[in-house]
């Protein structure tokens, strides 16, 4: 090859490269930095998605079986046997049934210092506090949830009715109420004593009357989101706190009775009709009439209404001293009743089901017709796990009381705590002080730690 003819193929070579070499796409600097910043974008939304996903979704909850150390189904009497009462934060063994109660108040003499109501919980989500409320002074007592002791009187707070204070379901430090005078929906921080008005009721439902839950009043929705409530006895509502969303219900009788949010927040109870959630009626429960309740939740995890029934339901069945309704299908089946060998529903008895961490799982206190604890159920505490096909009662002790000397207030009104664990009750206790002062108690379970 002629000198002329290598130096023209190196000329053609080197254009060739040159040209190649500019004709490769770059991303000036500005742009390459905005490419950058959208991949990033994207990735912190798509991670902001999913940490949402993660805090929406429902924790699986572990379950206790708390029923170790007792017998299921014991029909036998165990008659309730004289014993002294215990020192304030002192025990007793219940010589009928084996159980450990120890004594949480030291009420006077005449003095009244028992739990709120067996429908609201007593214990915050996770049993570090607990509310007591002494009526003499007409105060709430803030305790130690695990050892009794005495914090203070939340004499900073005036909820619209003594049982009408809500423990959060997951923040163990707050608690929700309706000022009585008002009418603003607080949420109260016990830590910090402060207060964070979120909404008033008065205002948005456009009522100039009370404001209250009422009558029958229930927890607020496990998720701590729905409250009800009722204007006087003209018209009910209930309120959404994350969406801001006021409901209305279109009532025949308010019947001074606030429509209850159903553990799940699908749908609400009253007067024996389940409401949906934008407050229309959707079926009723198979109730001959409204008695002591307590909603909840049943063995794997569906919303329950437990009641006592006096008499079969409109459809038939549905009568004992626990009555479970399966709230979604609409169908009830006992706990406790007559076709298990138990006696007919006993007066004064009182359910609850408001154990969070441990669904399925009950409580109640039963007076009795003779009130002496001879004879099975009288005067007795029990547990129940409720699972249809698969009911395990427990009876855990007599709790001693009585109204002779304080009316409503000498009921026991058993509370289960949110695990399950430990049930407490009010009595005047039966036997040398019978009569002279209401405290209150706890049943410790052996599963309690």
């Amino acid at each position: 090859m002629k000198i002329s003819q290598m130096f023209t193929l190196a000329l053609v070579l080197f254009f060739f490269l040159n040209c190649s070499e500019d004709d490769t796409i770059t991303t000036p600097p500005e742009e390459q930095e905005q490419v950058e910043s959208d991949a990033d974008n994207e990735e912190t939304d798509a991670k902001n998605e999913a940490e949402n996903e993660d805090e929406t979704k429902e924790e699986p909850i572990e379950t206790i079986d708390i029923s170790a150390g007792l017998p299921a189904n014991d029909l036998e009497n165990h008659p309730m046997q004289d014993v002294a009462k215990p020192g304030y934060l002192q025990t007793i063994i219940d010589p009928s049934f084996g159980t450990t109660i120890r004594r949480i108040s030291n009420a006077a003499n005449g003095q009244v210092i028992k739990p709120m109501y067996s429908t609201i919980q007593a214990w915050n989500s996770d049993e570090t506090y607990m509310i007591l409320y002494d009526q003499g002074n007409g105060v709430h007592q803030l305790l130690n949830g695990m050892d009794y002791t005495f914090i203070r009187n939340l004499d900073d707070i005036s909820p619209d009715d003594l049982e009408q204070i809500f423990w959060d379901f997951n923040n163990p430090d707050i608690f929700f109420y309706i000022d009585r005078q008002s009418s603003d929906l607080i949420k109260y921080s016990v830590s910090s004593k402060s207060k964070d008005v979120l909404v008033n009721l008065a205002e948005i439902s456009d009522c100039s009357g009370n404001i209250g839950s009422g009558n029958d009043v229930q927890m607020m929705s496990w998720n701590s989101d729905i409250i009800g409530f009722r204007c006087d006895n003209t018209s009910a509502f209930a309120y959404r706190i994350s969406t801001n969303e006021l409901i209305s219900f279109n009532l025949n009788d308010v019947e001074y009775t606030a429509p209850m949010p159903l553990p799940s927040g699908n749908g609400f109870y009253h007067g024996t009709q389940i409401y949906n959630t934008t407050g229309g009626p959707e079926k009723a429960l198979n109730e001959s009439g409204i008695e002591h309740s307590c909603l909840g939740k049943l063995v794997g995890g569906g919303d329950a209404h437990y009641a006592i029934a006096f008499s079969e339901g409109p459809q038939g069945g549905c009568l004992g001293n626990i009555i479970a309704h399966d709230i979604a299908i609409g169908e009830c089946f006992p706990v406790i009743s007559e076709s298990q060998g138990y006696p007919y529903p006993l007066s004064g008895t009182h359910i609850s089901a408001v154990s969070h961490k441990n669904p399925g799982w009950v409580a109640a206190s039963m007076m009795g017709y003779d009130q002496d604890g001879q004879s099975l159920l009288d005067q007795e505490l029990v547990i129940a796990r409720v699972e249809k096909g698969n009911i395990q009662v427990y009876r855990i002790g007599h709790h001693r009381a009585d109204e002779d000397e304080f009316d409503y207030w000498g009921e026991p009104h058993a509370v289960i705590s949110p695990t399950g664990t430990r049930v407490i009750f009010g009595s005047d206790w039966s036997g040398d002080e019978d009569g002279k002062s209401v405290d209150t108690y706890v049943v410790e379970l052996p599963a309690f730690e």
